[in-house]
């Protein structure tokens, strides 16, 4: 697999437009989040990664030649494990659409790594669902201190990377906290993944013996209405087996829209 530069990277936007899943993909790809491209080929390419930094890669394209595998079995072995060493990180995770070539080639062809297969889904926000839900809920337990504040996209353990543009170490995004008694409780923003007028977010709850007490929701719909008065629309993402995900997602007014494969891969370190 060949790195594209910077500027080649619009080379591959065919292959991830059309679904909200690949908004990250596409964030990367127009220079907005950073990460890295990966082809078979720069001037024809059949297969595509995107490796957002600091997250996941997206992967299309057409597994369909030995030479094909040979490629992607060597940009895990070569590029992907030593970089996930590097970081002292033991996974990763790849998300593409459910073709079985990849799940055959996944099951069968990379023995050096454990993998693991599930399905997530991205939810988009229904307004005048969300809208009754503005109306009607109320903050569980006072006094809860709710604050606008930004958030670095990148941890800093990745600025020495090569591949991590300087732009990039300062760029923000905003998002939700959650204090109480002075104890940062929930954070929930944008995290840094936006394409047009539509972005992710990410909602978190720290402590467990604080959660399903409507935190999550306080937060989420002080980060929603904010940015929507910006033109700015929510996507939801989460596993089928994060149930109380799927839960808030609903309750926020959220519906599903599109169901997808990611491989989760492990290895020894």
């Amino acid at each position: 697999m060949l790195e594209l530069q910077t500027g080649q990277f619009q080379i591959v936007e065919s292959f991830f437009r059309g679904k909200k899943s690949y908004i990250p993909a596409l964030s990367v790809i127009y220079g907005d989040y950073p990460g890295r491209v990966f082809v078979d080929d720069d001037q024809a390419p059949q297969i595509a990664i995107v490796w957002a930094t600091g997250r996941w890669m997206y992967l299309e394209g057409n597994l369909s030649t030995e030479i094909s595998k040979t490629d992607m079995s060597r940009f895990l072995q070569h590029i992907v494990m030593p970089d996930c060493k590097q970081r002292n990180e033991n996974w990763f995770e790849i998300y593409t659409s459910d073709d079985e070539a990849w799940n055959c080639f996944f099951d069968k062809e990379v023995p050096f790594l454990k993998v693991h297969k599930h399905y997530e889904s991205v939810y988009a926000l229904n307004l005048n669902k969300f809208a009754q839900v503005k109306r009607h809920v109320k903050v569980v337990e006072e006094p809860l201190k709710i604050d606008l504040v930004h958030f670095d996209i990148l941890p800093q353990s990745f600025y020495g990377f090569p591949y991590v543009r300087d732009e990039f170490k300062a760029k923000k995004c905003i998002g939700v906290e959650v204090k109480k008694d002075n104890q940062l409780i929930t954070v929930c923003k944008n995290n840094g993944f936006i394409v047009g007028h539509e972005y992710f977010i990410d909602v978190d709850t720290f402590a467990k013996e604080e959660r399903g007490k409507g935190y999550a929701t306080v937060a989420a719909i002080q980060l929603i209405a904010h940015l929507l008065e910006q033109q700015m629309y929510p996507l939801w993402e989460t596993t089928h087996e994060n149930v109380p995900s799927h839960k808030l997602a609903l309750r926020l007014g959220f519906e599903k829209i599109e169901n997808y494969p990611v491989y989760a891969f492990h290895m020894e370190i």
